[in-house]
């Protein structure tokens, strides 16, 4: 992990970001000496979600159980014109 003053992050903020975004570096931000913050890539700070697999879809729908009828979003648009 790279470490940074607080005046130095200030002057090379932009390439901070860009070696996070493009390098996944990691920048420890000193003030006085001391850790206060850091730069880090987006997928460390916010966790992406994990998808649902196919087989949990159809679980989902399952458990929501099936319509009488079913009508695309189209037809059910066109039917509240009329």
């Amino acid at each position: 992990m790279r470490k940074a003053s607080l005046a130095e992050a200030k002057a090379h903020l932009s390439a901070l970001v860009d070696e996070a975004e493009h390098h996944n570096t990691r920048t420890l931000i000193l003030r006085h000496g001391k850790p206060v913050a850091a730069i880090v890539p987006l997928d460390v700070a916010v966790p992406s979600t994990p998808r649902l697999s196919n087989e949990e879809i159809e679980r989902l729908f399952a458990a929501l159980g099936a319509t009488a009828q079913q009508e695309s979003a189209v037809e059910d648009l066109l039917a509240g014109r009329r």
